[in-house]
């Protein structure tokens, strides 16, 4: 899938199956997690640094976003501000 980002590249796990499972989304997350957690023990702050996982303020944002689908859903389907 060469039209993906880099960034994007590096989360996908099963090709062009297009396979967007909650097992491959957990797996991506605790294998960022792991990398972090390593390179702290190892005091490789660049790493740490430049390392992207969800953090608190995304999973507030996710809370969010399935609100405000629900809001949605709840109106009839209409366009809901996040």
């Amino acid at each position: 899938m060469d039209y993906l980002d880099d960034l994007a590249k590096e989360d996908e796990r099963l090709g062009a199956l297009h396979f967007e499972g909650l097992p491959e989304s957990w797996a991506n997350v605790c294998t960022r997690f792991a990398i972090v957690m390593d390179a702290k023990d190892r005091g490789d702050e660049e790493t740490v640094k430049n390392t992207i996982y969800p953090d608190i303020d995304a999973g507030i944002d996710g809370i969010r976003w399935i609100n405000a689908c629900a809001d949605s859903a709840d109106n009839g389907s209409v366009w809901t501000k996040f």
